[in-house]
């Protein structure tokens, strides 16, 4: 199988610290690979909550929701291990975004994993995918330097 390796953006516009936990590890005593992506996706929260949402799954008359994801992985990280989250917003479109990934080892001074996701805005009403709302991107707009 062909090794597919995640690009990363040229800058990010938040960052979020993580210490592994020991639900976290699995029985060869690192980091399970099942657990990579809630640790991006609890920095997802920590950055919704950063742009100023009060609530960090349902917001804008919707909810977000995950249509894909990809892991990375680089290196181990064992129980107790500070992890360095830093994400980015990237390929904006009408209906979906992505965000981007990277975690490194700040113990283990080292990359440890890279991870995409595209996220969708979905009224659970109307039970469709709607539009990116604007008042989203013009935070997102600020959060990033852009706006």
């Amino acid at each position: 199988m062909t090794r597919k390796t995640i690009a990363l953006p040229s800058h990010f516009i938040f960052s979020s610290e993580y210490r592994v936990l020991y639900s976290d590890v699995n029985s060869a005593n690192h980091l399970g690979a099942d657990r990579v992506l809630p640790v991006a996706m609890e920095t997802q929260l920590r950055f919704i909550k950063h742009l100023g949402y009060d609530n960090a799954t349902a917001f804008e008359d919707a909810g977000l929701i995950m249509a894909y994801s990809e892991v990375q992985y680089l290196a181990e990280a064992a129980y107790g291990d500070e992890l360095l989250v830093e994400l980015a917003v990237d390929n904006l479109l009408e209906k979906s975004f992505e965000l981007v990934y990277r975690i490194s080892n700040l113990s283990r001074e080292c990359e440890m994993a890279r991870v995409v996701t595209t996220l969708l805005f979905f009224d659970y009403q109307g039970k469709c995918v709607i539009p990116v709302p604007g008042s989203f991107l013009e935070r997102v707009g600020v959060a990033s330097g852009a706006g």
